[in-house]
């Protein structure tokens, strides 16, 4: 079949029929199946063809329908915008297509025609299979219209077609639609209607749980070798019962505390010892893992009358060799170690710190057999890990950090199920409400999940507590404010359900860890968005800390600090010190390399500190500037500029306590990530990874020539008055 590349447009065919562009011959669209509204009610649009330069290539068939080749990374395309308001019946987008390969994910935003596109104005939907016949899909919108008062006139969509994609395969389009929902769509909105009212009710009394002061309380509690010891108070009438809360256990809905949960206490002061081992369902489990609360015995449901207690991090056993914390030498760092060039550059950029990425669900199985040569027990249970793999891809990088002294964050990413090495471990440890996107939520609500998650901390928490190889500070999830797309246990989940259910998960790797390594610290991993969500379906990165020390102050501190993504809303843009998107407060609604001031004044309020006087010190652990994008080629001065917002950047960082590191980001360019974030080019044939002006820049930066060469370079009169300032934030 002919096409035609890039024809002309017509704005109106947004609403109106296809027919209505000339020269455009079409099919004409046939109703959904199952549709039992009348078709002309529908509302056709058309794909914004010149608009859409985030695919290689778009053509428009004699069909009418779209042809898409892929691009390297981060497809989308813009629909046309509304002639006239959509009908307020019209809340399903419906399209059909046809995939050379899977869509793994869809992503929807909803750009207002004044005010232009807001990143939290957005809705996830469902992935679709590869399919060669025309297929339909559809996604239900009536809440997020509803939520971002979307749908009048001048209004458009932006369609994002995936994440995991294959760079030059074809999607095909055709018949897009705004439309009615058809009866069974109806009813599944009703169904969630429900299920979300269900959700805000076990929500609050999360909140409730947080802000009570409740009479009773767990004051201590104690992990030795072999034994733990649970001391507290009981105030008040009635009798009194020490409860012990696995992770498996959901304190919210325990109306009637389970006998082998139960210890008796008097009233008054208690002290309970319990051995350390016990055994629930017949499943060994480690009381390490376990808080512990207070109730008193009801008829016919148990009153919680405390706060739930973890360990003190000071009262847990060491078994470890007893590691001092790692000073770091500077704030110079490098996000995403992997082998190759790196002893190299550790030494020509002067490191102090680092980050790297483990995928346990790449490394660990099951049953033996193949490369999975490393045994590793843990309860009785024997697990089983891939040899050749961990020692090219955490072992050697992780020496040669150490044998540089370069403090190592690792960053922990739980895979789904599909992309897990053992299919059975895969679906063990993915959450119950997971919904798409590559990372989960580790599944915690069985013991034998519960299980299979602490022995992958354990194989790596002792495995690099070392002086050869050590990972000093554990980066728990990736961009947990995205939680929907980084950490996914559902869409739609209510912030403090969502906080429980993640703080149970770094106070898993956190007490493990602690077994080793008495000095690891944990962060908490948070994109750019402040106050304002830096996605749709997202949260704010305030509303999560808040939530960090509320459940700190209830269930016990302990040391965790933010790992910051301080990227500008325009990634691709060099000109970070021209951010229009945040302010110079703490309500601003980003934070970027331009406002760091912010993340530095939170961190100096007594309020956020560890036992109210140990600053929480942030590592910006993928932070950077880009100098264009994939598809911009190297431009001489994007690549200035990126080495010029670098420098701004650095002078920031040094003179900011808050901040003890930077972790660039990205070592290399990658296509995938759409913006060209690397201090080298990309590390192919044609490009060989060589050094940008950025890389120049950082290897200056934090030396005696960096004053000599950042004037040289002309950094302060690209950057202007805002050259080495740091500016006051207001309330």
């Amino acid at each position: 079949m002919k096409s035609r590349v890039l024809p002309v447009v017509c704005l109106a065919a947004a609403f109106l029929a296809p027919q209505a562009c000339e020269k455009t011959p079409v099919v004409t669209p046939a109703p959904p199946e199952g549709m039992e509204v009348d078709s002309s009610s529908f509302v056709w649009m058309r794909i914004n063809v010149k608009k859409s330069t985030h695919v290689k290539e778009i053509t428009v068939e004699e069909d009418s329908s779209y042809t898409i080749v892929l691009p390297d990374g981060d497809p989308y395309v813009y629909l046309e915008p509304f002639a006239s308001g959509l009908p307020a019946e019209n809340t399903v987008f419906a399209f059909e297509y046809k995939a050379e390969n899977p869509i793994d994910k869809t992503e929807f935003f909803f750009v207002d025609g004044e005010d232009g596109l807001d990143a939290s104005h957005a809705q996830s939907g469902q992935g679709a299979a590869a399919a060669s016949e025309w297929t339909h899909y559809s996604v239900r919108m009536k809440s997020s219209i509803r939520e971002f008062g979307w749908g009048s006139a001048g209004d458009y969509l932006r369609f994002d077609l995936g994440e995991s994609i294959v760079s030059g395969s074809r999607i095909c389009l055709r018949n897009l639609v705004m439309r009615p929902m058809n009866q069974e769509e109806q009813a599944a909105e009703d169904q969630e209607n429900n299920a979300a009212e269900e959700k805000e009710k076990y929500a609050r009394m999360i909140d409730d749980y947080l802000q009570n002061d409740y009479a009773s309380s767990v004051t201590s509690v104690a992990v030795g070798a072999s034994s733990v010891e649970i001391s507290g108070t009981c105030s008040g009438d009635g009798t009194f019962f020490l409860a012990e809360v696995p992770p498996f256990a959901d304190i919210f809905s325990m109306t009637e505390v389970p006998q082998e949960y139960r210890h008796q206490v008097s009233s008054g002061n208690f002290s309970v010892t319990v051995d350390r081992t016990a055994s629930f369902g017949g499943v060994p489990y480690d009381r390490l893992l376990s808080k512990w609360a207070v109730y008193k015995d009801g008829d016919g449901a148990d009153e919680l009358v405390s706060h739930a207690l973890y360990a003190d991090p000071d009262k847990i056993y060491d078994a470890g060799p007893c590691l001092p914390r790692i000073a770091l030498r500077h704030k110079k760092g490098l996000g995403g170690i992997v082998p190759g060039n790196l002893d190299a550059e550790i030494q020509a950029l002067d490191l102090a710190s680092a980050t790297i990425n483990i995928l346990p669900m790449s490394y660990m199985s099951l049953t033996p057999g193949g490369e999975y040569t490393i045994s590793h027990d843990y309860l009785g249970k024997t697990y089983y890990f891939n040899e050749a793999r961990i020692r090219a891809e955490l072992d050697e990088p992780l020496k040669i950090a150490g044998k540089y002294g370069v403090s190592v964050a690792g960053i922990l990413l739980i895979q789904n199920a599909a992309q897990s090495a053992d299919p059975q471990l895969g679906d063990l440890l993915q959450h119950p409400d997971y919904s798409g996107t590559l990372y989960t939520m580790p599944d915690m609500t069985t013991p034998e999940s519960v299980n299979a998650y602490a022995a992958m901390i354990d194989f790596f928490a002792s495995r690099y507590s070392g002086s050869d190889m050590r990972i000093s500070h554990w980066i728990i999830h990736n961009e947990v404010d995205g939680g929907v797309h980084w950490t996914n246990m559902g869409a739609d989940v209510p912030v403090s359900t969502y906080m429980d259910t993640y703080l149970k998960s770094m106070r898993m790797v956190y007490n493990i860890v602690h077994q080793y390594d008495s000095n690891a610290e944990t962060f908490i991993s948070l994109a750019h968005g402040w106050t304002t969500p830096a996605g749709g379906g997202w949260y704010s990165v305030v509303d999560l800390l808040g939530y960090m020390n509320s459940f700190s102050a209830a269930e016990g501190d302990f040391y965790w600090a933010p790992a910051y993504h301080s990227y500008s809303t325009e990634i691709a843009n060099p000109r970070i010190w021209e951010d229009p998107s945040v302010t110079f407060s703490m309500s601003t609604a980003n934070v970027s390399m331009r406002n760091l001031e912010v993340l530095d004044k939170w961190v100096s309020d007594p309020s956020n500190m560890y036992k109210g006087s140990i600053k929480r010190r942030v590592w910006l652990s993928e932070a950077g500037v880009g100098s264009g994008t994939s598809t911009t080629g190297y431009d001489d001065k994007l690549l200035s500029d990126q080495a010029a917002g670098l420098a701004y950047s650095w002078l920031k960082i040094e003179q900011l306590d808050g901040i003890e590191g930077l972790q660039w980001h990205n070592w290399y360019d990658n296509a995938s990530e759409g913006a060209q974030l690397g201090l080298r080019k990309f590390n192919d044939t044609t490009w060989g990874g060589e050094p940008k002006p950025a890389w120049y820049a950082y290897r200056k930066a934090g030396t005696s020539g960096e004053k000599a060469w950042f004037e040289e370079q002309g950094y302060a009169d690209t950057v202007g008055e805002d050259w080495g300032v740091i500016h006051e934030v207001t309330d």
